[in-house]
């Protein structure tokens, strides 16, 4: 094969687009990249001049580069635009080389990128940005004249509307709420005039009539060629709302620090009003008892058994007022306790108990309480926890309940034997019913159905986290007019290991409670200690002091005491204070401290309580406790 041939197969076969020039400019040889590249077959192009198919801009650039190299021989470089057969215009740059003999020019060819037009840019520019605010996290809307020009879809979303189509072109004044009119009228003015509308919180309405709180900013802007306001709005109701429940939790926080002191200060003096009512009434009987042998009580004597039943039922409704008060302050501890989840072995009776007490002036206008309690293990979990729990279930289940008509109504409480082992609570109303598209969200956080002001959402999210945290569930069934069931699983405490058993003792000896011993009463409140010396009564000598100093005074004194009735806070050396310094001195002595409790505690107080062994009354006192407690003292002497 000749080299000319070669050459010839080298250039019809390059990957390379390849043509030749004659020196008039004329389209001498193509090769098939070429005319792949331009759309022409090479028929078309053969012999035709250039002229004809290069842009009319490039025409005398292209003519000026041919006669230059031509004429001094050498390389050259250009570049124009080609019309390829599809009419369309192709950047092309030309790497020009003469011949030997000056009359051809030979080309390598191939495509350039032409620059991007001004236009082109501008509307790319102009997509990027439309794709930006269509899908920013912030409401964006433009206005002109007080009319929407644009929304974008998080706009839409927030006000309920579908499509953009049905708030192009209308007013703007119909999505704020009325009474922010006058104030959004003065920032669009403000905007109009070209200045910045800055952050403010503003209430826009729905489209279904309801309003939310977003945070909106005014910018005067230029919008297809003319001016116009853009306004960038953020939802900020789920914030706002987050923002009242951690202030609720904090007034929850005060109310219950504040319950633990109310609680603690109506202690003390309850408890000698209850001591001495107790006394008084036993007086009374005995009175009564006096003077029925003593004086008769017919026609002409003084009517003294009438006065004295008055009297002794006087008395006896102080003392039921009184047990009120106290049950009131026991219910406290349910919402004071201010201490870490405490898991431990609970019967489930009791935190639902005091719910229903808690509950009871909400339950007693709207339905009839009725209650079925079989039996059902322990379950393990926190019971301040659990009565939250129930208390808010139950209240929900009130106000289910139209007021009214509560012969016509009933909220059960079943306690029963749940699946799998667990122990099961239902909480069933007769009320109006969960409607089916609102059951599937009410464990929602901040999702609630009562109007603005009555309801934040969290409680029942609240105690799904709950129940979902001591290892149960709570679910829900619901009809629409029959009422509505909420059930709560929880896991059953583990079973302690059984102790070994032991060859039969003889029985403990029972309290002695006939037997005189010399009893020590602390106590800084003066009423309380004397009301204790009253119920311990004249078989026990019993010395009263008010302070730890004095305790400990007497402690060291000589004095054999039997038995010491310590209050647990006080003053200055307090009750833990005098336990641990006796216990130092006379390990026996600190075994028969009996502790007074008042039920607020400090840390410290509640670890020492948990790891003392002693035995512990809580005021106001229950009188045969304290006859027990003595009782079994005295007879382990």
């Amino acid at each position: 094969m000749s080299i000319a041939h070669r050459a010839h197969r080298f250039f019809e076969l390059s990957p390379e687009p390849l043509i030749v020039l004659a020196s008039d400019g004329r389209l001498l040889e193509a090769n098939a990249a070429w005319c792949r590249l331009v759309g022409w077959s090479l028929e078309a192009l053969t012999h035709q001049p250039t002229r004809g198919f290069i842009h009319p801009d490039d025409v005398e650039a292209l003519d000026s580069r041919l006669k230059a190299l031509l004429a001094a021989g050498g390389h050259a470089d250009l570049a124009c635009r080609w019309r390829c057969q599809d009419g369309t215009w192709k950047s092309l740059s030309w790497s020009m080389s003469a011949s030997a003999g000056g009359d051809e020019v030979y080309c390598i060819v191939r495509p350039l990128d032409a620059p991007p037009s001004v236009e082109a840019a501008l509307h790319r520019s102009e997509q990027n940005f439309r794709r930006l605010i269509d899908t920013a996290p912030e409401g964006i809307f433009v206005h002109r004249d007080n009319r929407f020009i644009y929304a974008n879809p998080t706009l839409l979303q927030a006000l309920g509307y579908a499509h953009a189509d049905e708030l192009i072109g209308q007013s703007i004044w119909g999505i704020v709420h009325p009474d922010d009119l006058e104030l959004v009228r003065q920032r669009v003015r403000t905007a109009v005039g070209g200045e910045l509308a800055p952050l403010r919180e503003i209430r826009y309405l729905r489209k279904d009539g309801t309003s939310y709180d977003a945070e909106s900013v005014g910018i005067p802007v230029e919008f297809d060629g003319e001016k116009a306001v853009v306004v960038m709005s953020r939802d900020v109701t789920e914030r706002k709302r987050a923002h009242t429940q951690l202030l609720q939790n904090d007034r929850m926080v005060l109310a219950g620090t504040l319950a633990a002191g109310v609680g603690h200060e109506i202690n003390n003096p309850l408890t000698y009003v209850m001591a001495n009512l107790d006394s008084a009434m036993e007086a009374m009987a005995r009175l009564g008892g006096e003077l029925t042998l003593s004086v008769p009580d017919g026609p002409g004597t003084v009517a003294w058994s009438t006065t004295l039943r008055e009297t002794e039922a006087l008395l006896k409704e102080a003392q039921e007022g009184a047990t009120r008060v106290r049950n009131i302050v026991r219910d406290l501890k349910f919402i004071s306790r201010q201490d870490a989840e405490r898991r431990e072995p609970v019967d489930v009776r009791e935190p639902l108990d005091f719910s229903v007490n808690m509950a009871s002036s909400a339950l007693r206008h709207r339905a009839r309480l009725i209650k079925k309690y079989e039996p059902v293990p322990t379950v393990y979990a926190d019971a301040s926890r659990l009565g939250q729990v129930f208390l808010n279930l139950l209240v929900n289940a009130a106000q289910a309940i139209p007021d009214g008509s509560a012969e016509e109504h009933h909220i059960t409480v079943w306690v029963r034997p749940g699946p799998s082992g667990m122990v099961a609570v239902d909480v069933s109303d007769s009320g109006t019913g969960i409607p089916p598209d609102v059951l599937p969200r009410i464990f929602d956080p901040f999702f609630t159905t009562k109007p603005v002001g009555q309801g934040t959402g969290l409680g029942l999210s609240i105690c799904h986290s709950l129940i979902r945290n001591l290892g149960g569930d709570i679910t829900v069934h619901s009809e629409q007019g029959k009422g509505t069931t909420f059930t709560v699983l929880l896991p059953t405490a583990p079973e302690s290991p059984r102790p070994a058993a032991k060859p039969a003792e003889a029985p403990a000896p029972a309290p002695d409670t006939e037997h005189r011993g010399q009893v020590l009463v602390i106590d800084d409140e003066p009423p309380v200690g004397r009301s204790l010396a009253r119920i311990l009564g004249a078989a026990h000598k019993v010395t009263v002091v008010n302070s730890g100093e004095e305790a400990l005074a007497a402690l060291t004194s000589g004095t054999p005491f039997d038995a010491v009735f310590c209050d647990l806070m006080m003053p200055g050396i307090s009750g833990m204070d005098v336990y641990e310094r006796v216990r130092e001195a006379s390990p026996d002595l600190s075994r028969r401290f009996i502790f007074i409790t008042g039920g607020s505690y400090t840390a410290r107080a509640r670890q020492f309580l948990e790891r003392v062994p002693n035995r512990q009354i809580e005021k106001p006192f229950d009188v045969g406790l304290i006859h027990q407690f003595l009782g079994e003292v005295l007879g382990a002497r």
